[in-house]
């Protein structure tokens, strides 16, 4: 059976064999500025001096010589019948480091090194004030705890015994196409979305569905409708692609489209999440779903539906189908992830295309980084196929609803009845309001400091009218850990009790 050698690092070395200095001197140099630069690292491997004789095309003895001294430089050790190492015995230089500025280049910078607007909208997004590990009362996190860890690597290690070369060199840009299927006859069992697996395109999320949907329908300047408040990596995505974003209110009936026509251009495209609106968690009303079709299909838009939470819609009565099921002119463009419902971390989800679509966004697809990672897609396949996927929901969501209903139960015994915002009893957040005269941002700062997560809900706003709130979430945390995030907030209660905005009361008969 043929054995493997192991050859050490790659080592990319320029030396001139015209050159009036010797071939192992340039070679020596040329070691110790990469040992010394960094960019050969302490404890790494060199081949044997016949394979690196053989890769540079210079005798075996050539490279003795150059081994021997940076050996005795105390830049190198061999060990017998282990190899030769590089080792730490002497001061590393940054190879990265920026070269000397000088006067002509104005403030101290490099011409033309400034960023694209593009690039300065993706930055501006960003935003890491907060913690996103999973902290009380962080907000949209699954419990990372009662993911099925050992049902999933059971059928990781069997699905890996089917990946071969042939299924690697056939997969599709769209993705896996058992993983597409699955998809389409989840979507039409739960959501009652009408399609074939040719029209799912697999993904690596909603940002980067977002990013594909803007990139392929929308051309600089054109308008695009989102609901405010939205979440900014939405609008920032949108403005990165040359889109004018056109805020669009939302109230505790969804997005107010029927009045945007009058106070915006057509748009081109219209991004909602009419299951549950984030971050309120208002549900669009039947007759403004109604009204969103009419426009689109009178305007030539598009509308880009964005299933957000509507595996989490505690009571069975206000479930509704999805928008992509009503819309007869095949205008909507379904979005969805998994990353809420199995593990942050967990990068897939997928895009429904109208029919006439699906090529040409496979297409762009693979421009874009050719397909999510294909042994994660096969696993996922697995699981829905098997009922897994539908079995797991069906147990967060119970378990969700617990959860919620400690901790409105747990508000309202420190604030009062109906402190919450509760829209729809769904997700995995509710929202706590604030008085208009409120600081949410700094009152999420003082809780940071008592090791406590509260989201503020103004910086979701794009206009200068802002309300103030909190969101405060609790699928990621057991019963324990919403008990004592809760002694947090009463301990806080003199300082965010009076900044509580309680409902209008009741004008007398």
């Amino acid at each position: 059976m043929p054995k493997t050698a192991i050859t050490g690092s790659l080592v990319a070395v320029e030396f001139d064999k015209s050159s009036d200095v010797p071939i192992y001197r340039q070679i020596t140099e040329a070691m110790k500025s990469a040992i010394l630069s960094g960019r050969l690292a302490v404890g790494s491997k060199l081949p044997s001096t016949r394979i690196f004789a053989n890769e540079l095309g210079v005798s075996r003895n050539t490279i003795v010589q150059v081994f021997e001294v940076l050996t005795e430089e105390g830049l190198l050790a061999s060990r017998v019948g282990a190899g030769t190492f590089v080792v730490d015995a002497a001061p590393r230089r940054d190879a990265m480091s920026a070269p000397t500025m000088t006067e002509d280049q104005p403030n101290g910078s490099y011409p033309f090194r400034s960023l694209s607007r593009r690039g300065k909208s993706l930055v501006v997004s960003s935003t890491g004030e907060f913690s996103e590990r999973p902290t009380p009362f962080m907000p949209d996190l699954p419990d990372l705890r009662e993911f099925p860890i050992r049902t999933w690597l059971r059928l990781l290690n069997e699905t890996s015994g089917r990946l071969t070369g042939q299924i690697l060199a056939e997969a599709s840009s769209a993705g896996y196409e058992p993983l597409r299927r699955a998809v389409a006859q989840h979507l039409s069992a739960s959501r009652g979305v009408v399609c074939s697996y040719e029209q799912v395109i697999i993904t690596t999320g909603s940002q980067q569905g977002l990013d594909l949907v803007c990139r392929m329908l929308l051309d600089a300047g054109d308008p695009v409708w989102l609901e405010e408040p939205s979440y900014v990596g939405t609008r920032s995505v949108i403005r990165a692609n040359g889109g004018v974003v056109c805020p669009v209110p939302v109230d505790e009936r969804g997005g107010r489209f029927d009045e945007a026509i009058s106070l915006h251009p057509a748009p081109r495209l219209i991004f909602t999440s009419p299951a549950r609106h984030y971050p309120l968690g208002s549900q669009l009303a039947p007759e403004r779903r109604d009204a969103l079709v009419a426009i689109a299909s009178r305007c030539g838009s598009w509308i880009l539906e964005d299933d957000y939470d509507h595996e989490f819609i505690y009571d069975p009565n206000l479930a509704m189908r999805s928008l992509h099921a009503q819309d007869g002119d095949q205008r909507t463009i379904h979005m969805g992830t998994f990353s809420k419902t199995l593990l942050p971390s967990f990068r897939l989800g997928y895009l429904v295309v109208p029919a006439d679509l699906g090529e040409h966004f496979a297409k762009a697809r693979a421009v874009v980084d050719r397909h999510a990672s294909l042994i994660e897609q096969m696993v996922l396949s697995e699981f829905m196929n098997r009922g897994l996927f539908v079995s797991h929901i069906r147990r967060m969501r119970n378990l969700y609803h617990s959860r919620r209903t400690q901790l409105v139960t747990g508000l309202e015994d420190i604030f009062g009845r109906d402190c919450c915002r509760p829209m729809t009893l769904g997700g995995t957040h509710v929202i706590l309001p604030l008085a208009e005269t409120a600081r949410d941002q700094v009152v999420a700062r003082r809780a940071a400091e008592r090791g406590l997560v509260l989201r503020p809900l103004s910086p979701y706003y794009m206009t200068g009218s802002r309300a103030q709130g909190l969101l405060v979430g609790f699928s990621a945390f057991n019963s324990h850990e919403i008990a004592r995030g809760l002694e947090v907030i009463s301990a806080m209660r003199d300082h965010i009790g009076v900044e509580i905005a309680r409902p209008e009361p009741a004008l007398p008969a």
